[in-house]
């Protein structure tokens, strides 16, 4: 009897370590877009745009909260807040961090070139710390085969400054223009160049192969280091 008992024991013991198959299913909300002013009524508060939360049964377009934010209202999330023209798309380009490249940098000094690609790898490393996987050291920890057919992500940087000081007359301005490429403009943006003169133009040979993921091009230009980061 005293067998069967430690028998019965191991038995349980073993069943507990099994592996249970786990799984999430897509959230059945959506958001949209709400320019009617409908909180005005309730909050007596004036809001041109906002996100609100509806069955994703019923919308058009089902995206996160997120996403909405990005596109809805003149400026969207694009901080810090832009005080000049804004002409914002409302579509939204997905893309992973290997599918993003600097292709070109004009600055007017190395000092400014150099930070300009410090950067631009903040920038990535911010893109590889979204996946909870990421454990640092600029690893990347997204997988060369992603479930999303993602777009190819250019930028050219420009900075017409070499002074790096920083103060309340720094000048922060910037512009950003973002244009679709077909896969033979993106081609030929990856190639290597450089031009000698006053103004160093460094272009960088990008890895992959470009030609096979048409996507977007994306000018910066700023008074200086600061604008153009800001951009």
């Amino acid at each position: 009897m005293q067998s069967l008992w430690f028998l019965l024991l191991a038995f349980f013991a073993g069943a507990t370590h099994a592996e249970i198959a786990s799984f999430r299913l897509p959230s059945p909300w959506s958001f949209e877009c709400d320019k009617t002013n409908s909180s005005f009524r309730t909050s007596g508060h004036l809001i041109p745009a906002r996100c609100v939360k509806v069955p994703s049964s019923s919308s058009e377009k089902v995206q996160g909260l997120q996403a909405c934010k990005m596109t809805c209202g003149s400026k969207g999330t694009l901080w810090p807040t832009p005080t000049g023209q804004v002409q914002l798309s409302s579509d939204l380009v997905h893309f992973i961090p290997q599918d993003f490249r600097v292709v070109s940098v004009s600055a007017p000094s190395e000092d400014v070139s150099n930070m300009i690609n410090q950067f631009a790898d903040v920038f990535r490393e911010y893109l590889y710390m979204m996946n909870p996987d990421y454990e640092g050291e600029y690893k990347n920890p997204f997988s060369e085969t992603p479930f999303i057919n993602g777009k190819t992500v250019q930028v050219s940087i420009s900075v017409e400054s070499e002074d790096l000081t920083l103060d309340t007359e720094t000048d922060e301005s910037y512009s950003i223009s973002i244009q679709r490429m077909s896969a033979n403009e993106l081609s030929r943006n990856s190639q290597t160049d450089r031009c000698e003169g006053p103004k160093a133009t460094q272009r960088v040979k990008s890895k992959g192969k470009a030609e096979e993921a048409p996507g977007i091009h994306i000018t910066v230009s700023g008074k200086t280091y600061y604008g153009a980061r800001h951009g």
